[in-house]
């Protein structure tokens, strides 16, 4: 018979395999409502799901009591799940909303500053070829001026 620290011990390990399990669980269920899959990957999103989760819950069991499946293992998997749920599932699920929008807002202001960067010098010259074709003719005589002053929209 084990020492009842040990056990104890076995037990809570378990019942973090639950609540890690849970969180994979709300992770996987935010990744769904972003890409609302469709009937053929929905089984490869769960097959994708409980192949990470297979290898956690054995690295778990492993640390707990070497493997052995018992009774008090699936009591407080079952225990650790239910009360993440409870406890701390939305608040992960408001958490992991809102950093998908904070990324999403990043990368579109990544995107829009390269799309302008890239566009930057197209600008530039569309502007100088402009003001140069349309540059106004000297008042006084034949004379041209040969001076290169291009005006830019931005610089009325």
């Amino acid at each position: 018979m084990e020492p009842l620290g040990t056990q104890l011990y076995a037990f809570g390990i378990v019942l973090l395999a639950g609540v890690s399990l849970g969180l994979l669980f709300d992770l996987f269920r935010v990744i769904r409502g972003l890409l609302r899959p469709g009937c053929f990957s929905t089984p490869l999103l769960d097959i994708l799901f409980w192949a990470l989760a297979t290898p956690i819950l054995i690295l778990y069991l492993i640390l707990a009591n070497w493997g052995a499946l018992r009774g008090y293992v699936f009591i407080g998997l079952a225990l650790g799940f239910f009360f993440y749920r409870l406890l701390l599932s939305s608040m992960v699920i408001s958490f992991l909303i809102w950093l998908v929008q904070v990324l999403g807002q990043l990368v579109s202001m990544l995107i829009s500053f390269l799309v302008w960067l890239g566009s930057f010098p197209i600008l530039l010259i569309q502007e100088v070829r402009f003001s140069w074709s349309h540059r106004s003719k000297p008042l006084g005589g034949t004379k041209r001026s040969w001076r290169f002053r291009p005006r830019l929209r931005w610089r009325k």
